[in-house]
């Protein structure tokens, strides 16, 4: 009980909504959305009458400019103890979207939620630039990213340019013409085999593609036949989609594949079939010996086991492991210290090469219900009614208040009460206990298999050295800055330390929203980071004390008297400073 259980499972399993509704508005298209809409038409049908199409493609024309009229739809902390009460479901959304032509991207989704069309953006090729500011690592990835898909108008101004170069040549200009014409064909039809995927009415397609020393980022597009489904929107109004985690990437410099845990999208609905979004891997999780790491942990359980250590056993806790070996804390890291195995003898160190290519095997894509749609069985009546009958048999309060009171026997009683109750819960409703399920998602069906080939783009990526450390050397080693983020290089075995960034004018750098997997990463977005200041804090005066501080409703007023800034040049264990040659 180390809270008051809260039998409302709606309440259990959902983050606080501050942000639950997002107002909906109807816009008439900017003159030059219209001009530019009508132009595709026209372009549209101009293409039917030399392909002998007329009639089904003004027929397609005239639902797209029905459709066109329509209102569009406009993130540290420590391991899980494991127990029943963390059963929460924490609905963050991402999705992936589209995979219409380049026409039908231009009129039916972009020319009506995303003012840029008005520059003549198609979609395909251009997410990142259509997402804007709306992604958590936002910035401009045009100098950046790898389009994975041509335009029609990179198409057309390759053929204008060899025109010229023919000097106006009318016979090569119409040989060069029919060359180009077949060659971009093929190409095209080789882009859309290689990057645009319809499995049972879903249509995934890749855009961009970037990579750095710190992420790889990969945008996409998702669209649906029928309308997307309805689905939670996170308090930064984003819809809650990832990929399902039987989804798999194998890099040709790893051995195996690996699944997409936690593959969550970063961005927004276009429209009512069409999302688009930005899938990103940390670096550290394309560089898992997933081979190594398992013969490690097959040598260390039998190090265990000679130590007569059950790590299966129901009492097990790392406590009770730390206190057997002899150790203050449990720490992989530090088995050798106690005669146990090395993780460098098992695992190997992993560096992404200049060029790879991955191959990824997306299955099913995944988005939260609303709340209001959620079903989730409550806890029958019958059990809370017994788990409060052997709370009241053995003199325990169910009042939040009186927790710390308990002795520590009755709080061991309470973790056994409630975890027969939430397992009976389970055994009657066993889908419950999987994260995503009937009750609280949506699933869109299949299998799409892309290979995509990647240039690592280190241009504008500077790594500083900065030992913000205590004095055995823990703490913050180094930090990577790249166009869009701020890495910190840890070394904290036993998670004693907070590391907190403040940007140039001494606020708390953004961490990006649920692209970022990393607590001690941070998105740059519009921040003035020519100078940032790093400061190493102890993890539970920081959790408890420090940054209430900043979060407070009165900072502003507080920081008249004293910034966090100068709070944590008073209380951090170690901190520094550090400039950069560049501008963001």
């Amino acid at each position: 009980m180390a809270k008051k259980l809260d039998f409302d499972k709606e309440k259990n399993n959902r983050n606080d909504n501050v942000i639950e509704e997002i107002m909906q508005a109807d816009f008439p298209l900017p003159k030059q959305a219209e001009d530019a809409k009508n132009e595709a038409f026209s372009r549209i049908r101009e293409m039917a009458a030399a392909s002998g199409h007329t009639e089904n493609t003004e027929n397609m024309v005239q639902r797209l400019q029905e459709k066109s009229t329509e209102k569009s739809t406009g993130s540290s902390g420590k391991k899980s103890t494991g127990t029943a009460k963390s059963h929460k479901k924490f609905k963050t959304v991402y999705k992936t979207a589209l995979g219409l032509t380049a026409a039908a991207a231009v009129f039916s989704t972009v020319c009506i939620t995303n003012p840029a069309f008005a520059e003549n953006i198609p979609l395909v090729g251009n997410v990142f630039k259509q997402l804007g500011n709306s992604m958590g690592f936002y910035g401009d990835y045009s100098k950046y990213a790898k389009q994975l898909t041509d335009s029609a108008e990179d198409g057309e101004l390759a053929d204008t340019d060899e025109s010229q170069e023919d000097g106006g040549n009318p016979q090569s200009a119409q040989a060069e013409d029919q060359n180009t014409t077949e060659n971009n064909n093929a190409d095209k039809t080789k882009d859309n085999e290689s990057y645009s995927k319809t499995v049972d009415g879903t249509t995934v397609t890749l855009s961009e593609v970037y990579c750095n020393e710190m992420a790889l980022y990969l945008s996409m597009t998702i669209h649906t036949e029928d309308k997307f489904p309805d689905t939670f929107i996170t308090p930064d109004g984003k819809p809650n989609i990832k990929l399902s985690e039987n989804s798999t990437v194998k890099y040709d410099y790893m051995d195996e594949k690996s699944n997409l845990f936690n593959a969550y999208l970063d961005g927004k609905m276009l429209d009512d079939n069409t999302y688009a979004g930005v899938l990103r891997i940390p670096v550290e999780d394309m560089t898992v010996d997933e081979a190594g790491w398992t013969k490690f942990y097959e040598v260390r359980n039998a190090f265990f086991k000679e130590k007569g250590i059950d790590v299966d056993s129901e009492d097990f806790s790392f406590d009770k492991l730390a206190q057997a070996l002899g150790m203050d804390e449990y720490s992989d890291a530090k088995l050798p210290q106690v005669g146990g195995p090395a993780i460098s003898d098992y695992v190997k160190d992993i560096k992404v090469p200049d060029r790879f290519t991955m191959e990824l095997d997306l299955k099913d894509i995944v988005g939260a219900l609303p709340e209001n749609q959620d079903t989730t069985p409550d806890i029958p009546q019958d059990l809370r009614d017994e788990y409060n009958q052997k709370m009241e048999e053995h003199g325990i309060s169910t009042d939040d208040a009186d927790y710390e009171s308990l002795t520590e026997e009755q709080k061991n009683l309470e973790h056994q009460f409630f975890t027969e109750m939430w397992n009976e819960y389970y055994e009657r409703y066993p889908e419950a206990n999987e994260g995503d399920n009937r009750y609280n998602s949506w699933t869109l069906k299949g299998d799409w298999k892309f290979n995509v080939d990647v240039e690592k783009n280190t241009s504008d990526t500077v790594e500083k050295d900065v030992n913000v450390v205590d004095e055995n050397g823990d703490g913050v080693l180094s930090i990577t800055k790249t166009p869009f983020e701020i890495t910190m290089k840890m070394q904290d075995p036993e998670t004693k330390y907070f590391a907190v960034m403040l940007d140039a004018n001494g606020d708390i750098m953004p961490y990006g929203g649920v692209a970022n997997s990393n607590a001690d990463t941070y998105a740059i977005q519009d921040r003035d980071v020519s100078t940032v200041y790093i400061y190493l804090c102890d993890y539970y005066e920081y959790m408890d004390e420090l940054k209430g501080y900043y979060w407070s409703d009165d900072y502003e007023e507080k920081a008249k008297t004293k910034t966090f800034k100068q709070l944590l040049d008073e209380r951090a264990v170690a901190g520094t400073e550090v400039h950069f040659d560049t501008d963001k």
